[in-house]
C-alpha cells in the first residue's frame, strides 16, 4: 500500500502544477478519488485512482450571492450549513454547482431585524456587499406584517410616522396598505432595522409575523421557510 499524501500534494506531482493551482481545481469540484468528487485538499489518498474532469479549467470560481428564507423565531446560521442541512429552492437559477466554496467567506447584508423573518441575504461579491452597505439606503424594501386587530387609514399614516421619526433628513416615501383582513403590506426605503413591529403594535395591532418579501428587485418569491438559493451572477438589486 502507498503512504497516505494529501490530495493536493498527490494532484499537483500528477499534473505537473503547483500546490495553489492543485487546491484551485480541488475547490471547483472537478477533481475525482475513485470517481467521487472531493472539495478537501487534505484528503489523503494512497492506491484510489485520482482525475480531473474534461475539460476543467483554472478560470476564477465567481463569487456569488446566497439568500435564504429566514424562519420567525430563527437565527442567522454560519451559511455552510445550509448546504447539507437546508433544501434548495427550485426556483434556484443561478447554475451554479453545490459546491462547498460557495458558502465560505459569505458576508452577510441587509440583515433582518432579530424578531423577522423572510429573505435573508449573503454574499461573496464585492459589488453586491457595497451595493448592500453603502448604498442600501437607495433600495425599496418590501414587507408583509401578520396582524389581529382592525385599524383605519389615519392610524396607517401613524404607522408611517413613526417608521420615518428617527430617520434624519428628506424622509422616504412609505406605502402601507390592507392586502387582506390580517395582512398589511409595508414598502419603504431606509427601513429601520427592527422597527417595523414596534410601529405597528403602537397603533394597537397585534404582530404575529414581520416578513420581508422584497430587498430592491430581489425577491423571496415562493420559496418556503429554511429553503435558500444562489442568485445568477449578473444580478441587480
Amino acid at each position: 500500500m502507498t503512504e497516505p499524501v494529501r490530495l493536493s500534494k498527490f494532484l499537483a506531482h500528477q499534473q505537473g502544477i503547483s500546490r495553489r493551482e492543485a487546491e484551485h481545481l480541488i475547490a471547483k469540484g472537478v477533481v475525482r478519488v475513485a470517481g467521487e468528487i472531493v472539495e478537501a485538499p487534505f484528503f489523503k489518498v494512497t492506491d484510489e485512482e485520482v482525475t480531473v474532469d474534461e475539460g476543467a479549467s483554472m478560470a476564477p470560481i465567481e463569487p456569488l450571492t446566497l439568500v435564504w428564507y429566514q424562519p420567525p423565531g430563527t437565527p442567522l446560521p454560519d451559511p455552510l450549513t445550509l448546504r447539507d442541512g437546508a433544501p434548495r429552492s427550485a426556483l434556484d437559477n443561478s447554475g451554479a454547482n453545490w459546491l462547498k466554496v460557495h458558502f465560505l467567506s459569505q458576508q452577510p447584508l441587509a440583515e433582518l431585524g432579530e424578531d423577522e423573518s423572510g429573505l435573508a441575504v449573503w454574499s461573496q461579491n464585492r459589488g453586491v456587499i457595497r451595493k448592500l452597505g453603502d448604498d442600501l439606503d437607495q433600495l425599496e424594501q418590501e414587507y408583509v406584517v401578520e396582524v389581529e386587530g382592525t385599524l383605519d387609514d389615519e392610524g396607517l399614516k401613524r404607522i408611517g410616522f413613526a417608521l420615518c421619526a428617527d430617520i434624519r433628513g428628506r424622509k422616504p416615501k412609505v406605502s402601507i396598505s390592507w392586502q387582506s383582513d390580517t395582512r398589511l403590506r409595508i414598502a419603504m426605503k431606509r427601513v429601520p432595522v427592527g422597527g417595523i413591529r414596534g410601529a405597528v403594535e403602537e397603533q394597537g395591532l397585534k404582530v404575529i409575523e414581520v416578513r420581508r418579501l422584497r430587498l430592491g428587485a430581489i425577491l423571496l418569491g415562493r420559496m418556503a421557510p429554511g429553503e435558500w438559493r444562489f442568485l445568477p451572477v449578473d444580478v441587480r438589486f
